[in-house]
């Protein structure tokens, strides 16, 4: 991965995380897709938007607030017309393998009904990709790029990236205990969103590639795949509800009864791996990290 950046000497630390993150941004500015991209093209310069916004997130205590605030905004507008491109298209995906369970012809029927418009929406998302959301996207990333060769130079020190994985732990934490107390899908949602930050950011750290933590990597990208199939799910149940004429009563309420039987698996199997990986108090976690930091050669 081009994002994976030696970080040595004069490099490591907030310095080399700064570093990380423009090669980051020069390589999603590089691949960004052109009007005729794939799924594949889209879900990938999605995934290195993404990881960039992790990292930004890691170098966020060297930043004053406006300053952070400009550069999140940025890369998360370019993100915004992939993001909307690629879940259309994963919706479509989502009620096709659902689709297979209905039993009746009626209830077949009201499910194309809704897979056509689905379609229909995929469709005109993705034209409004190709017709300026790309060039949108790039331009934001340009900005974001601008930003960063006027930021202050970062020291070499470890501190702030400790400060702010510490951070994005316990943020996923408190998300992972609502989520055990209440069955709500925001909360799931935030949870994936925080549980996917600390994946990223733990994969740009180079001296923290301890076998524990390669570990809890592979954990929180199993945590993120549930979490993120139970959100496509709340969306679909959303589009459902409603285009319920369209669907029909029958087809509807058997669609819904699938998706809520699936969705309370999902988050019963996100529980099952996602609270172990947050059972550590924050402050311990980041205890260990400097221990792991201060272990690298």
């Amino acid at each position: 991965m081009t994002d994976r950046v030696a970080l040595t000497g004069n490099t490591s630390g907030a310095r080399g995380m700064r570093q990380v993150l423009r090669c980051q941004l020069e390589t999603a500015l590089a691949e960004m897709p052109g009007r005729g991209a794939s799924d594949k093209e889209i879900h990938e310069a999605r995934k290195r938007l993404k990881a960039a916004r992790a990292t930004l997130r890691l170098l966020r205590p060297l930043l004053s607030e406006a300053g952070y605030r400009h550069e999140n905004r940025a890369l998360r507008d370019a993100a915004r017309s992939l993001s909307a491109a690629r879940d259309a298209t994963v919706l479509v995906s989502t009620l096709g393998e659902l689709a297979q369970q209905a039993k009746g012809a009626r209830e077949r029927l009201g499910l194309a009904a809704l897979a056509s418009r689905l379609r229909r929406d995929a469709s005109r998302t993705r034209n409004e990709l190709a017709r300026g959301g790309l060039r949108k996207s790039a331009g934001a990333v340009r900005t974001a790029l601008g930003a960063l060769d006027n930021w202050r130079a970062p020291a070499s020190g470890w501190k702030p990236v400790r400060k702010a994985l510490r951070t994005t732990y316990r943020q996923g934490r408190r998300c992972a205990r609502a989520s055990a107390r209440r069955d709500d899908g925001a909360t799931l949602h935030e949870w994936r969103k925080r549980a996917k930050y600390l994946r990223s950011q733990l994969e740009v750290i180079a001296p923290v590639q301890h076998a524990t933590i390669a570990a809890l990597s592979r954990k929180l990208h199993e945590l993120s795949d549930h979490l993120g199939d139970e959100h496509d799910l709340a969306v679909l149940s959303d589009l459902a509800q409603r285009h319920g004429r369209e669907i029909g009563r029958g087809a509807g309420g058997a669609l819904q009864k699938v998706i809520a039987s699936k969705r309370r698996k999902l988050r019963e199997r996100a529980l099952e791996v996602g609270l172990p990986l947050y059972a550590e108090k924050p402050r311990h976690f980041a205890a260990r990290l400097r221990r792991y930091f201060q272990e690298w050669p």
